[in-house]
């Protein structure tokens, strides 16, 4: 039998690069196996924005997911999908873990993909809940795009992924993905889009629940010893004069809030959903994963005196002590059902954004042997931050009490690529964008102790930060 010849592929790739050599070497495996597989090439760039690149090659049928962290100097977008799956029910993210494994087992790269986030990369949504409620939205969908855009602190990379049949030509997979190559080139070349946001006019709110009432019904399980904490979500839907610009949306966003992860991403019935969130599930690097707890919310002051002594006050509350390590409890026991029992818990701090300041315990652990990011997922999600406590209890407690499906709303987004690296965030401060409606949400955590007008405020805080961006006013509209 005919050993398959060897053949490494280039190790940096730029636009110069002979690919035709890399796949010939594809299309052999693919003939001599009978098997389709999947070519991934990196390229090295100048420099390059991903959301200047989506606001200018994005049309309404491509699909596509945006993600940007300006203090870390991360930004990552992605478009259309050449694999996918959907998973659904309480084993979803190891019926995804199975499929990712089988995926990256059938990849060939080329190209120099050490930064985070560069080489094949698999893009992820989950639903808050376990199975969907939404028609057309999968309780997990993961996908490989067919291209995605990259900037690191000074890497700009662009990851290029097709399909390798048995009758493909290197030839025309060559042009293919050079063509590619030189569409993302030729948009350094062009005049930005000229997109002058106009006067948004959104129409009243509309609430299916009184929040206060809801809040008040939470505190009888609580006074009952049902549980000890459960976050309740408000659903904010307002009609709206024309198409909402969510490109300049996103950009506001990332501009107002740098420590956040701001996010984009396309939704069924050419729906976008968008928000900036300061909450990360996971991040995951070799044997490393970090996570943390964000709970208790106070304002932020006018003056430095005022802005301090409420970050003092909100680190000092008895009743946001209680929440917070209602939380950071959880994550560990959560951690250790899967497996994870090498940790350090970090210090307390104070996570100020623009407009509001939160009490954040950052929490390192160690990934053990055979436990995939996506097994961490699943016991961590949902973290008492976005449930409550306990689990079991709290979440049959959230359905009846909030009388809508969140969706995306408090679930997982993120991305992992083929070295093990990856992360995933959860989508709060965010809202869902229809060409004839916008839809915000904001939760806030209920212990022993809340006051329901106190918690309606701090969900008006939070509702407040995506309303000023779209609308330009510093009120909710009434």
């Amino acid at each position: 039998m005919n050993k398959e010849p060897v053949y490494n592929p280039p190790v940096v790739c730029n636009h110069k690069t002979n690919l035709f050599p890399f796949f010939e070497s594809c299309v052999s495996k693919v003939r001599q196996h009978g098997q389709k597989i999947f070519a991934s090439i990196t390229f090295e760039t100048n420099y390059s924005d991903p959301l200047a690149i989506l606001e200018q090659i994005h049309t309404s049928d491509q699909p596509i997911c945006y993600f940007e962290k300006p203090m870390d100097e991360f930004s990552i977008a992605c478009g259309n999908s050449i694999a996918s799956g959907t998973f659904s029910g309480s084993d979803r993210f190891n019926q995804a873990k199975q499929w990712s494994k089988k995926l990256f087992s059938r990849i060939e790269i080329a190209g120099d993909h050490k930064v985070e986030g560069s080489g094949p990369t698999v893009f992820l949504n989950a639903t808050f809940e376990n199975t969907t409620r939404t028609p057309k939205l999968p309780a997990l969908r993961t996908y490989l795009p067919e291209w995605q855009v990259l900037r690191k602190g000074g890497s700009h990379l662009i990851t290029v992924n097709c399909e390798v049949h048995i009758d493909s030509e290197p030839k025309a997979l060559v042009s293919t993905v050079t063509n590619s190559l030189k569409k993302f080139d030729g948009l350094h070349d062009q005049r930005p889009n000229e997109r002058t946001p106009k006067s948004i006019i959104l129409g009243p709110p509309k609430e299916k629940h009184s929040y206060e009432q809801t809040v008040l019904e939470a505190l009888k399980a609580i006074k009952k010893g049902e549980i000890s904490k459960i976050v309740l979500a408000r659903q904010l839907s307002y009609q709206t004069n024309q198409q909402l610009p969510y490109f300049s949306i996103a950009h506001a966003l990332r501009n107002k809030f740098p420590d956040c992860y701001t996010f984009c991403m396309s939704a069924p019935d050419n729906e976008i959903f968008i928000g900036a969130t300061p909450e990360i599930l996971s991040r995951v690097s070799g044997t490393s994963l970090e996570t943390e707890a964000v709970a208790g919310t106070a304002p932020r002051g006018p003056s430095a005196g005022k802005d301090a002594h409420l970050g003092k006050t909100l680190l000092g509350s008895n009743k946001e002590i209680r929440e917070h390590r209602l939380v950071i409890d959880s994550i560990i026991r959560r951690l250790s059902s899967c497996g994870i029992t090498d940790y350090k818990e970090g210090q307390t701090r104070l996570l100020r954004l623009a407009n509001l300041q939160h009490a954040r315990t950052p929490l390192r652990a160690k990934l053990p042997s055979g436990i995939h990011p996506f097994d961490a997922l699943a016991a961590l999600h949902p973290t008492p931050a976005m449930g409550g406590s306990p689990r079991e209890k709290a979440l049959p407690l959230v359905e009846e009490l909030e009388g809508f499906p969140r969706g995306w709303y408090s679930g997982i987004a993120g991305w992992f690529d083929s070295r093990g690296r990856g992360e995933f965030m959860v989508p709060i401060r965010c809202g869902k964008i229809s060409p004839t409606e916008l839809t915000l949400y904001a939760g806030a955590g209920i212990v022993e102790g809340s006051i329901p007008a106190d918690e309606k405020a701090e969900t008006d805080w939070k509702l407040q930060a995506m309303l000023e961006v779209i609308t330009g006013r510093s009120n909710l509209p009434t």
